[in-house]
């Protein structure tokens, strides 16, 4: 019996993984897309919520008849802006926060196949509770 050839291990390993860790990592992508970009002084990195597809009736809307939705998720915030005085004055908003934005605005960001938007913090409208 010889040395144990380490690329055989290797293969075994790798033939031992099953689907759901895929799904894990691919369910994960989106996410770590977002923590990727962390916004500089008081941006704020929102997306957007999906504009309504479907009526109360159960008909169904074309996109040219629906607006951008005005609620927003917090996905990534920056530190916070500087004071005449240089000190970090920190945000009011942190991550997961549901907020109101204006319709238009902001500069859009596309990391993956998701498409996000970056705000100054003074430009949010508001927080919901």
């Amino acid at each position: 019996a010889g040395s144990a050839d380490p690329k055989l291990h290797q293969r075994t390993a790798v033939a031992t993984r099953t689907a759901p860790d895929y799904a894990y990592i691919l369910d994960r992508t989106m996410s770590s897309l977002a923590r990727k970009l962390i916004p500089l002084a008081d941006r704020v990195l929102i997306k957007r919520a999906l504009p309504a597809t479907k009526t109360a009736g159960g008909v169904f809307l074309p996109e040219s008849a629906s607006k951008k939705e005005a609620d927003a998720e917090v996905v990534a915030v920056g530190p916070g802006s500087m004071d005449k005085d240089g000190k970090l004055v920190p945000m009011n908003l942190a991550v997961g926060d549901k907020v109101l934005v204006p319709e238009y605005g902001g500069h859009p960001v596309k990391l993956g196949e998701d498409e996000f938007q970056l705000f100054r913090e003074a430009d949010i409208l508001g927080k919901f509770e």
